[in-house]
């Protein structure tokens, strides 16, 4: 049995919306957003919340960002991940509904802000963009489906193995000039991104930590050595 970076790989998982947002700046030689700032946030910084009118749309140029919701118990839930070329709160601008999550980055972040009349008018005029929404969004659902399925075959090991080679090459931290790589999740977080309890996380942390692959410290959780996590999701059995 041979476990594929196709099927592993998060270089694949976002191919479709990161080809498209690409191949449409191409096309466009980026002028289109060209009037819409880019602005640095540092880690931990709210870009958008829960429940606030939807004004502006985020393309992701670099970074990472968490979206949290809370519910109406108030129990705080994160809900995904979005990184590099994805368009943050462009569904709810599309649907001139609030921001159903929280924005978060996690690392220092590059983000292009788009106001929303300008992604609108764009959404409607510009069948590139249009396309390139499709796919992006369409990306969505189909990622949700294949998430569900991934959950239902691989153990809690597994799950954290293969989202943290996905983290790691989002990050290009999976070169000899970055051989360690912190997770900027904390326990609770991580547990359910990938829908396990945070006791059972704790027993493969402690795992993996006494096999060297991973250490924590203070609640920071460090991939000692990326290069031969990414491999042994690329070589057969």
């Amino acid at each position: 049995m041979t476990k594929s970076p196709v099927a592993f790989s998060s270089s694949n998982k976002h191919e479709m919306q990161k080809d498209a947002i690409t191949f449409f700046l191409t096309k466009t030689g980026g002028s289109v957003f060209d009037k819409c700032p880019v602005k640095i946030y540092p880690a931990q910084a709210v870009i958008f919340q829960q429940g606030m009118p939807a004004y502006t749309v985020y393309l992701i140029e670099r970074g990472l960002v968490k979206l949290v919701r809370v519910a109406s118990n108030g129990h705080r839930m994160i809900i995904g991940l979005r990184r590099k070329h994805w368009l943050a709160g462009a569904p709810s601008v599309l649907l001139d509904k609030p921001y159903s999550f929280t924005g978060v980055t996690l690392v220092p972040s590059s983000l292009r802000r788009i106001p929303a009349e300008v992604f609108l008018d764009l959404a409607k005029t510009n069948k590139q963009l249009s396309w390139c929404l499709l796919q992006m969004l369409s990306q969505g659902v189909y990622d949700q489906v294949k998430t569900i399925e991934t959950m239902s075959t691989l153990s809690a090991l597994e799950r954290l193995e293969r989202f943290l080679c996905e983290i790691i090459e989002e990050q290009n931290q999976n070169d000899s000039e970055a051989p360690l790589f912190s997770l900027p999740l904390n326990n609770q977080e991580l547990a359910q991104l990938l829908t396990i309890t945070p006791e059972h996380l704790c027993r493969v942390l402690k795992d993996m930590e006494r096999r060297g692959v991973v250490k924590r410290n203070k609640g920071a959780l460090t991939v000692t050595d990326p290069v031969s996590l990414l491999m042994k999701w690329s070589e057969p059995l």
